[in-house]
């Protein structure tokens, strides 16, 4: 199954400071909700893992992390990552493409993600996996620009490991629900 995700976001820091934030994978994944960097190849090459559960099911990857494209001339980044569940039961791949624009008061973040996946996860379905997708994106999102705003996690993250949790998602799941049930009842309203 794969699901697709587009997002833009702003943030109020130049061009220049953010780009040296999001090409430092250290900073990075403490941004991503249940992901853990455990093993740096080289500038292009990592290894990690990722804990996602919803509801009673919990997978946990363990996975490779390629940076495809490194283009500081036009600000762009692109990686690909492929993980298998440990209890060997699935597995998840992932492609990101980033774009940093300059605005005048800071700088516009474009992201484009596919994420395919395979076994227990995937018996969610399409919708649901999707929907819970953008929540974590948007947590990435909300945990990027906190960081940028408490001064690029020079000091708050350096040297510092930490022990990844799980991405809970029920409370995503039950907002997700929430909004199907909204989207059901507003065109009931809009044909009534």
């Amino acid at each position: 199954m794969e699901v697709k995700s587009d997002k833009n976001f702003e943030l109020n820091a130049d061009i220049h400071t953010v780009w040296n934030v999001l090409i430092n994978p250290e900073k990075v994944v403490t941004c991503v909700p249940g992901a853990e960097l455990t093993e740096t190849i080289d500038e292009n090459h990592l290894k990690g893992k990722v804990t996602i559960k919803i509801g009673p099911v919990t997978a946990k990857f363990n996975g490779d992390v390629e940076i495809e494209k490194r283009e500081i001339s036009n600000y762009e980044l692109a990686m690909t990552g492929k993980g298998s569940d440990i209890s060997g039961k699935g597995g998840a791949s992932m492609s990101m493409w980033l774009k940093l624009n300059a605005l005048e008061t800071g700088t516009e973040v474009c992201c484009r993600m596919t994420v395919s996946i395979t076994g227990r996860i995937a018996q969610f379905g399409a919708r649901m996996i999707g929907a819970v997708n953008n929540k974590m994106f948007e947590q990435f999102i909300s945990n990027f620009t906190n960081m940028m705003e408490q001064g690029n996690g020079d000091e708050s993250t350096a040297g510092r490991t930490r022990e990844a949790e799980p991405v809970k998602a029920a409370s995503l799941v039950s907002s997700v629900i929430v909004s199907e049930l909204k989207k059901k009842f507003d065109k009931k309203t809009e044909s009534e």
